[in-house]
């Protein structure tokens, strides 16, 4: 240090009393990114993480849609198991109990990558794709999943990042806090109901509706009418995801495909579709 800067400081102390000497504000931790690629139809991704926050980040290189579900197996369940019982599930049923969403990410932008930025508890998962374009054959089905160890870890679990816009999924519903305007946003994510949900975004392209996307969802048939922008797969009841979104201007539907925990109806059916305009 140099005599200038040494005699400044004594001065200040000495100036200050029995003041205390102000805290430096404390950097925030960094928060670690987790990068999973999709194919058709596998995941090339790690297999182990530590608990904590993370930044889960998807792109997709396969030909159709893909997403990324976190399933926490019981702890009396193994990977084995569990897609022995997956290979069981009926569509059209409702969820099993043992069946319990820990997010993930949901579609990618063409071309981009998707990211969402959540707390993994430690504990054995299970990663698969639920999407079932283009044949309507759920992804999983086709052996789209990979075991996931989350080790434990003394760190701190640092808070989620300030958020630009807040969401709340319900019974059948989608709340933003504000009406969505152009440019990235991060969308703090909170599911408020008694069962999973999730936010799946989609921006219709020129000339086309709401109609023609769900038209297009009964068949498969043809080009589809929108393009993917992210979100979140199922989340449990209680759990806060940050999602990062980009909006240009543009007509966008926000839809929910849990299969619900009473009928099995997805949550589309029941309403869950919420149409939204960005200028």
């Amino acid at each position: 240090m140099r005599p200038s800067l040494l005699l400044a400081l004594v001065v200040t102390v000495a100036c200050s009393g029995d003041q205390p000497p102000e805290q430096s504000a404390e950097t925030p931790p960094s928060i670690p990114e987790v990068h999973f690629t999709a194919h058709d139809f596998s995941f090339d991704g790690p297999t182990s993480l530590e608990a904590g926050m993370v930044t889960l980040v998807l792109a997709n290189e396969g030909e159709t849609l893909h997403h990324l579900q976190l399933v926490r197996l019981p702890e009396d369940m193994t990977f084995e198991s569990f897609q022995e019982a997956m290979a069981q599930m009926q569509p059209g049923s409702p969820p099993p109990p043992w069946f319990v969403d820990a997010g993930g990410v949901n579609p990618p932008p063409n071309g981009g990558v998707a990211r969402v930025t959540q707390v993994v508890e430690a504990g054995e998962y299970a990663v698969l794709c639920l999407v079932d374009t283009p044949d309507k054959i759920p992804h999983v089905m086709k052996g789209m999943m990979q075991p996931l160890t989350v080790t434990p870890s003394d760190a701190p679990v640092p808070p989620l990042p300030e958020a630009t816009l807040s969401l709340s999924l319900v019974d059948y519903a989608f709340s933003f806090s504000a009406p969505p305007t152009s440019g990235t946003h991060t969308v703090r994510v909170e599911n408020g109901a008694t069962q999973s949900h999730e936010i799946v975004v989609f921006r219709l392209l020129p000339g086309k509706t709401m109609d023609d996307l769900g038209a297009w969802a009964a068949t498969y048939e043809g080009p589809p009418p929108a393009e993917p922008v992210g979100g979140v797969p199922g989340i449990h009841p209680g759990q806060v995801v940050n999602v990062e979104l980009t909006f240009e201007p543009g007509d966008y539907a926000a839809l929910c495909f849990i299969p619900d925990a009473t009928d099995g109806r997805l949550h589309t059916e029941h309403g869950m579709v919420m149409p939204f305009t960005v200028s």
